[in-house]
């Protein structure tokens, strides 16, 4: 950045200890940002262009025209920026559209689209559908592979023949010798929030890339702490945020005045006085952290709003179905509950002896693991993994059965794996009658063991039913994808919480089953999103499996807390001077030693959950479509959403 526009006098008139450049350097990324806030303020409301004439196969609505139109005015202005719509708005048909009307103008790229691996296939499809005479192709596969397409494409590229090139984030770095050579117009980074730490490998090599323009599309914005937006930030304008210390001493209220206590008798005070002048005190302090609190969070929008584009799905007309989200109880059956106590007196208990003053972060990460596998079902456990094997033995053993034996060895694995799991009972009884009803089904994990279990019994019972985890190919991804959305007779789609949460469009179902949480709750709410968007016609339901007394429920609160946190974008006191303690500005907040014991000595209290829900009930909650919200009940809550801190417009 030109360092030369601040006034010689503000660095040798300066009385503080930083650096003369540094002053400048802080005052100069000031007042270009002004500048570009002047210039950007109400881009987002201009709809000066229509749909483009190329762009067929549909019709877009007025909130995605709004974005198209800023993704233009972005281009037009020299400005990157960040598509921060909720999941389901259509991120991606607003990047093509925008892509679409710049090449109708003239513009006919290259453009570059690096996405994660889940997503590509996807990206090339909508392509394909809404902008057919913009040639686009997949740059992936194997090393053979990308050495054909460079020798097929590289001229056709160079010719601008080809438009579009997609790619995943893990070519964008091994294959950069090739893919650099080129000058996009336009580099399109989906889920963007990959690039939330500045010193990764993926935001380097991409740094390098040479473009006109950048555009990150992200549903999940300012997911931890202000070092992670800077990041994010420097990513699309490094000349103005190119130093996080001065970026943080914008926010900086340490110097801020504090309430002072006011006094409210002279000379002698009785110990009545005193007491009411103390509770003043903290209540001024307490208004005046949350006057502070609130700059912050406007400040921190006037900065992102000529570069961020945020809209919610209760902010546009989308005639979407809702989505209700429920909790259900279940208490561990005598088998599970055994087990649980024997790794906390035996695993825990040996913690501590072994570790007199302070345990290990990893140590109690691996005891609640074990207590997190014994929750969702005990053969996730290694010493029961043989009980699995028995029926992953397809063929030798089973094949010198009579069909009479093996039907008998079917119904003792299915009685043996039901018995041993509550979870696995109650997702039981909710598949029968959810299949009754006519309902398709989604079922997470974040344990690909644990899809394991389940796909043995779905094999056994007849159901029809698609998986996806992270080993699955990406042809045989999509493939299953386009099967479940056009089969009616495909009841389940069993889903590894991690791979099948970006990128997947299946609104053939209307029903989530979570069937253990993650620690992100940005994860939990993007898998939710695969059945709840743009295309959904039904109401749809989630259902969070929890059992009763156990870690399972205090990680869910803690999951909570920080989807509170997050949507303020006020992180564990990372904005120095509001709290009055100092805190690891810069690094990720992650989860600490301390909070993994408060989870391991605390269980659910609630007794009303105790026996977990009843049949009744629990047929009740699955069977009722209405528009009306039921009420708390013995075994199960309904989810209120927490109210969004976080909206640019």
């Amino acid at each position: 950045m030109d360092q030369t526009d601040a006034a010689p006098s503000d660095a040798n008139n300066s009385t503080s200890k930083e650096p003369p450049s540094k002053k400048r350097k802080t005052k100069d990324g000031k007042k270009k940002l002004e500048s570009l806030m002047d210039e950007a303020s109400d881009r987002s409301k201009d709809l000066k262009h229509g749909q483009p004439a190329i762009l067929t196969g549909g019709e877009l609505r007025r909130y995605q025209l709004v974005g198209m139109n800023w993704i233009v005015s972005l281009y037009e202005n020299g400005v990157n920026g960040i598509l921060a719509d909720e999941m389901g708005l259509g991120k991606t048909i607003q990047t093509i559209s925008s892509l679409a009307h710049l090449y109708e103008m003239g513009v006919k790229g290259p453009f570059l689209v690096c996405a994660p691996l889940s997503t590509i296939s996807n990206w090339l499809n909508e392509f394909q559908r809404f902008t057919p005479s913009m040639k686009a192709i997949m740059y992936h596969g194997t090393k053979d592979e990308r050495s054909e397409l460079r020798s097929q494409h590289f001229p056709k590229i160079k010719s601008q023949q080809i438009s579009t090139i997609i790619t995943s984030f893990e070519i964008a770095m091994r294959d950069k010798k090739f893919l650099k050579q080129f000058k996009y117009r336009f580099l399109v980074v989906d889920e963007a929030h990959r690039l939330k730490n500045f010193d990764c490998r993926l935001t380097r090599e991409l740094k390098q890339y040479h473009s006109d323009n950048r555009l990150l599309l992200t549903g999940t914005p300012l997911q931890n702490n202000l070092t992670e937006l800077w990041s994010l930030l420097n990513f699309l304008l490094p000349d103005v945020f190119d130093d996080l210390e001065s970026f943080k001493k914008w926010f900086d209220f340490a110097s801020s005045s504090t309430p002072k206590p006011k006094s409210t008798t002279r000379g002698r005070k009785r110990k009545s006085a005193t007491t009411t002048t103390t509770a003043t005190t903290a209540s001024d302090a307490s208004d005046f952290i949350k006057d502070e609190k609130d700059k912050l969070v406007n400040k921190l929008h006037s900065i992102l709003r000529p570069f961020l584009l945020r809209r919610l799905k209760t902010d546009v007309e989308l005639n979407l179905p809702n989505k209700k989200e429920y909790l259900i109880f279940t208490p561990l059956v005598d088998f599970q509950s055994q087990y649980y106590k024997m790794i906390l007196s035996k695993d825990f208990n040996a913690i501590f002896e072994d570790n007199k003053i302070k345990p290990k972060t990893s140590q109690l990460l691996n005891v609640l693991m074990q207590l997190r596998k014994v929750c969702n079902h005990p053969f996730l456990i290694n010493e029961f993994e043989t009980n699995l094997e028995l029926t992953n033995q397809a063929t030798d053993e089973q094949a010198e059965l009579t069909p009479q034996q093996q039907q008998e060895e079917n119904e003792r694995f299915k009685k043996q794996v039901v018995e041993r799991s509550s979870k696995f009972q109650l997702l039981i009884k909710m598949l029968d009658r959810l299949k009754k009803s006519g309902h398709k089904v989604l079922i997470f994990s974040l344990m690909t063991r644990m899809l394991d279990v389940l796909e043995d019994y779905l094999v056994l019972t007849k159901y029809k039913y698609c998986r996806l985890d992270g080993s699955v190919a990406q042809q045989d991804r999509q493939e299953s994808i386009k099967n479940f959305n056009a089969d009616p007779d495909l009841f389940i789609f069993l889903l590894s919480t991690r791979a099948g949460g970006l990128g997947i469009n299946l609104t053939a179902a209307d029903t989530v089953i979570i069937y253990d949480s993650d620690w992100n709750p940005q994860i939990d709410l993007q898998a939710m999103d695969r059945c709840h968007r743009i295309g959904q016609t039904r109401p749809v339901r989630v259902f969070r499996l929890l059992t009763y007394d156990t870690v399972e429920k205090k990680i869910l609160e803690t999951a909570n807390k920080k989807l509170q946190l997050e949507r303020l974008i006020i992180q564990q006191g990372n904005f120095k001077g509001l709290t009055g303690t100092k805190q690891d500005d810069g690094k990720k907040m992650s989860i600490t030693a301390q909070n993994l014991l408060d989870i391991l000595r605390t269980g659910a209290s609630d007794k009303k959950h105790e026996h977990g829900i009843s049949d009744e009930n629990l047929y009740k909650l699955l069977s009722d479509r209405g528009t009306h919200d039921l009420e708390d009940g013995p075994g199960w809550e309904l989810v209120r959403p927490h109210v969004e801190g976080f909206h640019v417009e």
